[in-house]
């Protein structure tokens, strides 16, 4: 691991489908045996906190990915981060001591940690500059992210890559849709009355670029043909799990209201938006674990895609007890 010089730190029940994207973006700019993420660089029976102390050793950026739940408290006590057995407080411990250029990346809203909600070790992230990275500018705020990394590193700019994004800026703004791809891990996923479903994958983030058209420089035209009744066959991410879902989307401008079924159950669309790039909202719903357990609140992310007369969708669920990979759809209109 000699060659690692960027270091991802995360929590796995918070951020880790972003974490997969973040280092997607930087193994393809940096190339990856100069990025090192656990899932993908820790082998089989290697011991995971040696491994860890030796990427640490030889990185210069450690990068922190803090979401809501990076400083959730375990079985009702203090947060997980002031326990020194936590791999992400021996993270940050070691990266700080050693004078490393820390990095903390804000994802869905998570606010920096006051100096008070960190143990004494940790305490001087609170004083690093954060970036905020949002899922709808994912990829303008990843290109900033290589920005500092590449001044970080002491590397020259790299004026190719500036001129590409420059004239991909300027081209049609449908090509910078988000998405998400696979990841790791499995999990046991209970929905309504103590039904036990077996889910794998965790999620990951990624930039979904569409190939189609139906999208142009205003929501006009993508937003009278987004109107009305669509049907699809939803294939979710635990075996046997073929559900036919409807979606009802009603609405004028950018605004885009009405509902989406998840399992069959409409639920209504929430943060429904139109615009150039396609259309996209979200659901929630609640998993539970067995019957009489009140369950956590998941939300259900959806971004779609006109082509043609289809819509083409990637949904990521995201929240309750599980890590779900993302979920590819297609949507044709269907009769009231």
């Amino acid at each position: 691991m000699s060659a690692v010089q960027i270091f991802i730190s995360y929590r796995r029940d918070d951020t880790a489908g972003y974490a997969r994207a973040v280092y997607d973006a930087l193994a393809r700019r940096f190339s990856p045996q100069r990025v090192f993420i656990d899932v993908d660089d820790i082998a089989a029976g290697q011991p995971f906190d040696a491994a860890i102390t030796q990427a640490v050793d030889g990185s210069l950026v450690l990068l922190v990915l803090i979401g809501p739940r990076w400083l959730a408290a375990r079985n009702g006590g203090p947060p997980r981060l002031h326990d020194a057995d936590d791999f992400v407080h021996q993270e940050l411990a070691a990266g700080l001591s050693r004078g490393m250029r820390v990095i903390p990346l804000l994802f869905d809203g998570a606010a920096m940690p006051a100096e008070d909600q960190l143990p004494a070790p940790l305490r001087p992230l609170a004083r690093r500059q954060a970036l905020a990275i949002n899922a709808a500018g994912f990829s303008a705020d990843i290109d900033h992210l290589l920005m500092v990394l590449v001044e970080a590193l002491g590397e020259p700019a790299p004026v190719a890559d500036a001129a590409a994004h420059a004239a991909a800026s300027a081209a049609d703004s449908a090509a910078a849709s988000a998405a998400l791809a696979p990841g790791r891990g499995r999990r046991a996923l209970v929905i309504g009355g103590g039904l036990a479903l077996l889910a794998a994958g965790s999620a990951a983030l990624l930039l979904w670029r569409g190939t189609g058209t139906g999208t142009g420089a205003s929501s006009g035209p993508l937003r009278a043909a987004v109107n009305g009744h669509w049907q699809a066959e939803v294939v979710y991410d635990w075996p046997n799990a073929r559900y036919a879902e409807r979606f009802e989307f009603a609405g004028e401008g950018e605004a885009l209201q009405g509902s989406a079924s998840f399992l069959r159950l409409g639920r209504g669309i929430l943060e429904g938006r139109v615009g150039p790039d396609g259309l996209s909202f979200v659901t929630r719903s609640r998993e539970q674990l067995g019957a009489g357990n009140a369950g956590l609140e998941t939300s259900h992310r959806y971004r779609g895609r006109l082509v043609g007369d289809e819509l083409q969708f990637v949904m990521q669920t995201e929240g309750g007890y599980s890590a779900h990979r993302p979920i590819k759809f297609v949507a044709r209109r269907s009769a009231p």
